[in-house]
């Protein structure tokens, strides 16, 4: 069964990642960078005590391969939760587009190469007040290409331009709707529509020519607090005009007066006020005069309001007007108030630059600010500065002079780092074989560190003078070490660790620190390795191929410890090799077209191919092509570790642990040996933090193949065979502890360290999330802040708390543990929201109903156990929040051409769990939807997890919730048949199914009973009337109580499934149905069969017996005298007498099985037929037991039964409890004698 992954990443932060800002947005308290390396910096701006705005990291992403060139933040709620209100959008130079959480970093969709260009703008297109539905990417295309918003999908390529193209959404107040503007880059505007089905449509052909004086058009922006004006940017001009009845009018222009010094971009700040600002960070506030008065009514005023503000139902009917009153032209001059420029612009770096709003502490107040990033030689700067209240000013006065402001001092991003790297000096590292850190440094020095130590305990490693015996030190490099490589395992082993570095040398190490061979072939320094395809040829296979700074490249065999070839450099960068050392050749591929061929054989370069031909030998698909970039990483194991490195210098950013937290567990319990110690004949290392066993290392007593040796180990030492490949002890003891978060609460910190022998872990290491296509995100280091993690988001607490008490749910089967882990879920499930404080996310119901469906037991139960906690702490607000955001995904009201099926059952069963414990916050509708939703999703076939979680909600909630706002029947029979199912691959459904109809049943006996015998009645298919037959059996041997008050109906339909009239249903369902009637027989005293005359009699609550013909399968005749029901009935040996009794009458009566027809008329029956005859009693005796003849129904199942001793005389024999004492019954009675014998034993 298909169930989501939980893959948790954690980073060690080695050096700050930094690099040239390319563009920024800001909203809600986030500032948001793109980089030029394709990384994304979330920070956190807020105001202090003192009013001065503060920028702190929070959170990095990182997933685009190449340069940021476009952000926006736009409406779009992810989970439903509160303050989880923002999404970012962000496109690369290759083309591609992703959305991610503004709160936590999550990447939420992804979509590559959507645009033939490179992205400029993103633009979101609205309905008035509505969240954006669709994101115009615009820029150095002649396309334009319009996403949905949701799933990032193409909607449209809107092509046919002329030339590159930009576009904005405005409002056309003479349409009343929104509209599209575009300009080409020679300024021809253009107005356009966008329907509802998707379709481009030109309004307006000739609108205006933008005369910028030459300068191409490279944004358009429209004013979002007035209607129809629209800001163009040049280079040298900002333009603004207004579009009225698809015309351009007021056309002001405003010139950059500074040689050299072009225009960056700008806002509107109000309806009159607009920002400009340019390159180099120099900001200028305008005032600009509106463009009409029109008179209009009073009661049409309202439309002077922001236009995003107004909705369509709320749109008046303007009157039109003949008369405008259209100011003289030359009195619309923009005016400038402002400026924020630096001292010397001259000299300073490029700047990029934006405006937002910051509220002040006690919120009520808010100004405008700007800040601008700077990127310098040192690294990038940034600065804030206030504009003057005149910003908010609607007028000014005529002697107004303008205001002059200086940006202050900047702050080096660097500086505001919390972690301290100035001493660190870290180059590069890399994980060794899941044992070792490799960590390179500044002075040429390689340290192979133990994974346990290198998570916990940072400190010492970097900083402490005397290094500790477990860490190797590998000396050789002159210069830093520019790039660490481990190769492949499965063909090299765990042996061998390559370094490249400033001085031009590769070098290769074994584990122990031993240099097996050094190499000088590079002539600039050694920028990565990589590895040449596994199906080449076997001495290239076993190779590792070396790149350098200037392109140049050497292959060199690990198995000859030798460089086979080395190729000289080339001023475009490599890009690709293609493999055909069966003909002697290897052809290297550069950025620029060109292909270089290089003979095997002599060294040479044999010729040199640029242009089309060297594409086609590219395309040649014969040959074996493979790509000289580091390899994209596979998570596809219990931990992957990886790099984040600079494109620049090669220097390491983030060393990466991918956590399979469940592949963990499952390692956990297979690799599990029930007695603690060792394996027989096997030395055990033991990996402490302290140099001593503890709790921990004694429950994995499993190796792996390079295992970490203890430093008293000698090299000499026999060598351990592997067992298996799961992860080492020591590893997973480090593991847990990096999840584990410290410093909240004293005593689990003690709990931890003491008696589970984990570790608190480095300042360094952090949480993250890991998204659409492998994306991650990870949250800065705060180290004067334990719990900030469970600070972010919902997600992110979620995510951590998930994996922290799944992972935590493994060690409770093993012995001696169960007490500790224990408390440690009950301090993460229910205790944490109080430690943390008001600043604490409550977990996100949306990520724990994922896996409330999934596989593995542990995970599965952590799951439901942390989603209703969640629910128990929620706010009321916040949960109506959430309510009133997965409304919209149910299957009942959303369209699955809009919405994921995966979204539709997430959001069923969320609110149907949250609909069980607080109904009160849900309406009728959303209720009946909900009940609806549950229905559809048991007819989901697509996913077997939707239908099991729909079974299961049956299960909990038929009663509470459902049974209120649904047709139960049909539900039941929606059940039946898959209770009924024969395929073997719907087992686990035929097994829920089965349960749910047993819980029901338990609840509402008549309805489920009486459903099943009248669709067992109904069928009319012999494999689905074998079915309902087999259920029945099922409930006569597992719930054989719940058919007691229902047992004659029940009976009548099994023996209707033999009617021979009905063609092959008796032959098909006759094995089944002679299955069903002995279980009925052997479970139900009051159900009595004989074989030979092929007769069944079943005794009814209402004091009548029945006695069915099976070869006809018809009734044969009705016993009627007993008042009360009857306890139990029975054939004689030879088929002529029946015996029933009732208990609570207190009587036996002896029947005549076959009384002909003289006998029926003697009886008082001559109306009836024969096939259904009225027969009374021959014989009747009586008997008086008092309080003991009231049996429950399980005793009488039990304990009560006819033993026919002789043909004519018989047993009847049962058990009465009482409190302390079981007296045992037997009544004799012998019918041929006409009188009872009452022995009491």
């Amino acid at each position: 069964m298909a169930s989501s992954s939980l893959i948790v990443p954690l980073t060690f932060w080695v050096n700050l990642p930094t690099a040239p800002v390319t563009t920024v947005a800001y909203k809600e308290g986030h500032i948001v960078t793109g980089l030029e390396d394709g990384h994304i910096w979330i920070y956190r701006c807020t105001i202090d005590e003192r009013g001065t705005p503060q920028l702190q990291h929070k959170i990095l992403c990182f997933g685009h391969k190449s340069s940021i060139t476009a952000l926006a933040i736009i409406e779009g709620q992810t989970d439903g939760c509160a303050g989880n209100d923002y999404v970012l959008i962000s496109a690369s130079k290759d083309g591609d587009v992703n959305k991610w959480c503004l709160l936590d970093g999550r990447c939420l969709t992804s979509i590559s190469k959507s645009f033939c260009g490179i992205i400029k703008s993103l633009k979101p297109l609205a309905e008035y007040s509505q969240p954006a539905k669709f994101l115009l990417c615009s820029g150095f295309s002649n396309e334009i290409t319009i996403l949905n918003c949701t799933t990032l999908e193409l909607v449209r390529i809107w092509g046919g331009h002329n030339d590159w193209v930009t576009c904005t959404p405005f409002y056309d107040s003479d349409a009343r709707q929104i509209r599209l503007l575009t300009s080409n880059f020679n300024g021809i505007l253009k107005i356009w529509t966008f329907d509802e089905s998707n379709h481009i449509n030109k309004e307006y052909d000739n609108v205006g020519l933008l005369d910028a004086q030459g300068d191409k058009i490279l944004e358009l922006t429209s004013n979002p607090y007035d209607i129809g004006v629209i800001l163009a940017i040049t280079k040298s001009y900002a333009i603004i005009f207004t579009i009225r009845r698809g015309k351009m009018v007021n056309f002001q222009r405003i010139r950059n007066s500074k040689e050299g010094i072009y225009w960056a971009s700008g806002a509107f700040l109000s309806k009159n006020r607009v920002l400009l600002w340019n390159q180099m960070g120099s900001a200028y506030l305008y005032s600009i005069p509106s463009y009409t008065e029109k008179k209009i009514a009073a009661e049409n005023a309202h439309l002077h309001i922001k236009p995003s503000l107004i909705r369509r139902s709320s749109l008046p009917n303007l009157q039109k007007s003949n008369v405008e009153k259209l100011p003289n032209s030359a009195q619309l001059r923009p005016q400038l108030l402002e400026t924020v420029c630096s001292d010397d612009e001259d000299n300073t770096g490029l700047a990029i630059t934006t405006v937002f709003t910051l509220s002040s502490i006690d919120g009520k107040t808010s100004n405008w600010y700007l800040i601008t990033f700077r990127n310098q030689i040192n690294g990038t700067s940034f600065a804030f500065k206030s504009l003057s209240p005149i910003t908010q000013e609607s007028g000014i006065c005529e002697n107004y002079h303008v205001r002059e402001q200086k940006w202050p001092p900047e702050t080096y991003l660097s500086d505001i780092w919390q972690l301290n790297h100035k001493n660190d000096n870290i180059t590069v590292t890399t994980m060794a074989y899941d044992i070792y850190l490799a960590i390179g440094y500044e002075n040429g020095e390689i340290h192979l560190v133990p994974l346990s130590k290198a998570l916990t305990k940072s400190a010492e490693i970097q900083n402490s003078t005397s290094i500790p015996n477990s860490i190797r030190k590998l000396e050789g490099h002159i210069g830093k070490v520019t790039c660490l490589y481990t190769p492949n395992s499965q063909i090299f082993g765990n042996k061998y660790l390559l370094s490249g570095g400033e001085d031009c040398s590769v070098r290769i190490w074994d584990l122990e620190g031993k240099k097996l061979a050094s190499f000088k072939f590079h002539s600039q320094c050694v920028t990565h390795f990589f590895e040449p395809p596994s199906d080449e040829c076997q001495r290239i296979k076993r190779c590792v191929i070396s790149v350098a700074k200037d392109n140049s490249l050497a292959i060199i065999s690990l198995e000859e410890l030798n460089c086979l070839y080395v190729f000289g450099g080339y001023s475009y960068p490599l890009d690709k090799i293609q493999w055909r050392t069966s003909e002697g050749f290897i052809i290297l591929f550069y950025n620029d077209d060109t292909a270089h061929i290089w003979q095997t054989q002599t060294f040479e370069l044999f010729q040199k191919v640029t242009g089309s031909a060297a594409r086609d030998m590219l395309k040649d698909e014969s040959w074996r092509t493979s790509s000289v970039k580091q390899q994209e990483v596979v998570i596809n194991k219990t931990l992957t570790s990886f790099t984040d490195n600079s494109e620049n210098d090669g220097k390491t950013f983030l060393q990466i642990f991918a956590i399979n937290v469940k592949q963990l567990i499952n390692d956990i319990y297979h690799y599990h040996v029930s007695q603690f110690g060792s394996k027989p004949n096997c030395t055990r290392v033991i990996e402490d933090f302290d140099e001593k066993p503890s709790t921990m290392s004694k429950i994995f007593s499993w190796t792996t193949g390079g295992a970490l040796q203890s430093s008293s180990v000698t090299s000499t030492s026999p060598s351990i065979e592997p067992e298996t490949k799961a992860i080492d002890a020591s590893t997973v003891q480090v593991l847990v502890s990096n999840l584990m978060t410290w410093g909240i609460d004293s005593s689990l910190d003690k709990l931890c360290a003491e008696k589970l022998g984990l570790k608190k872990s480095s300042d360094r290491i952090t949480f993250g999330l890991r998204g659409a296509n492998g994306n991650m995100a990870f949250a800065v280091p705060s180290p004067n802040d334990s719990a900030a993690v469970w600070k972010i988001s919902q997600t992110m607490t979620a995510s951590l708390l998930l994996s922290i008490v799944g992972l935590t749910r493994s060690f409770l089967s093993m012995k001696g543990l169960e007490k500790y882990t224990s408390e440690i879920i009950t301090h993460y499930g229910s205790l944490l929201p109080e430690l943390v404080g008001k600043d604490y996310y409550h977990s996100s119901l949306a990520f724990h109903a994922k896996y409330f469906q999934d596989p593995l037991e542990d995970i599965r139960i952590s799951a439901r156990s942390l989603f209703s906690s969640a629910l128990n702490n929620m706010p009321p607000s916040e949960l109506t929040s959430i309510i009133d955001y997965w409304k919209q995904f149910l299957p009942a009201v959303a369209s699955p051409d809009i919405y994921t099926n995966q979204y539709m059952a997430r959001s069923t069963i969320l609110l149907g769990m949250i609909g069980s414990d607080y109904p009160r916050y849900l309406s009728q509708t959303v209720a009946r939807n909900i009940a609806l939703s549950l229905v559809l999703l048991l007819h989901d076939s697509s996913k077997l997890s939707h239908r099991l979680a729909a079974l299961e909600f049956y299960i909990l909630n038929f009663l509470t919730f459902l049974l209120i706002h649904f047709d139960a029947v049909a539900v039941l029979k929606t059940l039946f048949t898959f209770a009924i199912e024969t395929d073997t691959n719907a087992a686990s459904i035929r097994a829920m199914a089965q349960k749910a109809i047993f819980q029901i049943s338990a609840a509402n006996t008549p309805l489920c009973v009486s459903t099943l015998t009248h669709d067992t009645n109904d069928s009319k298919k012999p494999t689905e009337k074998s079915g309902f037959l087999k259920l029945i059996s099922l409930f006569i041997r597992k719930r054989p109580l719940l058919l007691h008050a229902n047992l004659s109906g029940l009976v009548e339909a099994v023996v209707k499934s033999l009617d021979p009239n009905i063609p092959k249903m008796r032959d098909t369902v006759l094995q089944t149905t002679t299955s069903v009637l002995h279980d009925l027989v052997k479970t139900f005293p009051s159900v009595t069969f004989h074989g030979g005359l092929q007769k069944l009699a079943v005794g009814t609550l209402e004091g009548a017996s029945i006695i069915y013909d099976l070869r006809t399968a018809t009734r044969l005749h009705i016993l009627e005298g007993h008042t009360k029901s009857v306890t139990a009935i029975s054939f004689s040996g030879d088929g002529r007498l029946i015996v029933s009794c009732s208990l609570e009458e207190g009587t036996v009566r002896v029947w005549n099985a076959n009384p002909g027809f003289l006998g029926m008329i003697a009886n008082g029956t001559s109306r009836k037929t024969p096939l259904s005859s009225s027969i009374r009693p021959s014989k009747t005796f009586g008997f008086n037991l008092g309080d003991d003849a009231r049996l429950s129904v399980a005793s009488i199942l039990e304990s009560v039964y006819f033993d026919w001793v002789a043909d004519r005389t018989t047993v009847i024999q049962y058990k009465i409890e009482l409190t302390h004492q079981v007296y045992a019954n037997k009544f004799l009675v012998s019918v041929g004698l006409n009188r009872t014998f009452n022995n009491k034993l």
